[in-house]
């Protein structure tokens, strides 16, 4: 669904020719990630889990559980287009909203299309954003490396490391310290990884979430421990294998 609203009777979403829109788009689904993309257009990545990156032209990009993109439309083709995520999933009907131009005689896209983006077109890589902060380039203080395994026959459930959620073992960092955390994926299924608390560095962007790629993918991020408690780190989600590295 998009707001709320079944593919069957999507939200429309009215513009004028020569307008620039910005469109947020928040992933809250409990465990599907999406491929994005709108007939017609191109969409200028803006932010990413709410932090500013260098606007970057894309066709489509990846939006996993708990994940947040801003893109600006600027509206220069008139009629009424598809904004569609399609599940990365099983072969579920994809959600849809409509982008629809007042000046246009056309009140819905044409049934079942599917915009360019989805179909090839430029598929964001996080490598590609550049953040709009400046960013620290600082050695690690302390390194730790997470597999994440599970989801098969033989598996007792998900885990990071061996362990099971909640009864991992703590890992303690200190206060000040630049943290490195890599993750490597075991498991046949994409992970949406959150830190709570902190926003990391991936490439050259901040962020809080971060797509962990199936069988054998990784990403690696940094991050500052400068707000203590105690964080967690959920454990992974079960969602689909076949995207490719995000990190």
């Amino acid at each position: 669904m998009i707001n709320g609203r079944l593919p069957e009777a999507p939200v429309t979403f009215d513009t004028r020719k020569g307008e620039r829109l910005r469109l947020r788009f928040l992933n809250s689904s409990g465990a599907s990630a999406y491929r994005v993309a709108i007939g017609g257009h191109r969409m200028a990545i803006t932010h990413t889990d709410g932090r500013p990156a260098k606007p970057f032209p894309v066709d489509s990009f990846y939006i996993g559980v708990g994940e947040r993109y801003d893109v600006l439309v600027e509206a220069n083709n008139s009629g009424a287009w598809w904004i569609t995520a399609a599940a990365l999933e099983e072969n579920l009907p994809p959600a849809r909203a409509i982008l629809r131009y007042l000046d246009s005689p056309q009140a819905r896209p044409v049934a079942n299309s599917l915009p360019e983006g989805l179909q090839g077109g430029h598929l964001l890589d996080i490598s590609e954003l550049e953040s709009l902060e400046p960013l620290a380039t600082v050695a690690p203080d302390q390194k730790i490396d997470f597999v994440l395994s599970g989801g098969t026959m033989m598996s007792s459930g998900w885990t990071v490391n061996g362990q099971t959620y909640p009864n991992a073992d703590p890992i303690d960092i200190h206060e000040g310290s630049w943290v490195r955390v890599k993750m490597t994926n075991h498991s046949m299924m994409l992970h949406p990884m959150h830190l709570h608390g902190h926003f990391f560095r991936v490439a050259s962007v901040l962020k809080d979430t971060l797509i962990i790629p199936p069988m054998m993918g990784h990403g690696t991020f940094q991050f500052l421990a400068d707000n203590p408690g105690e964080v967690v780190l959920p454990p992974p989600q079960r969602l689909p294998h076949g995207s490719r590295n995000g990190a």
